[in-house]
């Protein structure tokens, strides 16, 4: 059933991402770079959980469509860092507006209580996956 729920989440925000021209994923980017502009692939690829060569795709399709850009680190010229371009930053209301309307109809007949519930649960089954298996 998570699986479920989760291929259906994913696709009812691809469908609304789809309406400003983004692919799932690239919305994460957006929003760590609206947080701390600046970061690296490396720190980017950490903070969402990905393999570094998967970042550096989506960098590369994001910055075709001039989201972002790629430069050089000033004081490491070894080091790249990601910023957003205007285009970028103008994304983050519609953006963040979608993500909430996907959520209300997520948690359309769903009490406080119960979306508190659900957030432990979820909480503590992504620990259980990350951290590993103990019982082994």
């Amino acid at each position: 059933m998570l699986a479920r729920v989760c291929k259906a989440h994913r696709g009812g925000v691809g469908a609304t991402l789809a309406e400003l021209g983004l692919h799932v994923g690239q919305e994460m980017v957006l929003s760590h770079l609206w947080k701390k502009d600046g970061l690296t692939p490396s720190e980017l690829a950490e903070r969402l959980g990905v393999e570094p060569p998967t970042v550096t795709n989506t960098l590369s399709r994001m910055e075709k469509a001039g989201l972002l850009e790629r430069c050089r680190d000033p004081g490491d010229a070894r080091c790249t860092r990601v910023y957003l371009t205007d285009k970028g930053r103008q994304l983050r209301e519609p953006v963040e507006r979608r993500w909430e309307a996907v959520q209300k109809r997520a948690f359309a007949g769903i009490t406080a209580d119960e979306e508190a519930l659900l957030r432990d649960l979820l909480v503590k089954i992504h620990g259980n996956l990350t951290r590993g298996s103990d019982a082994e």
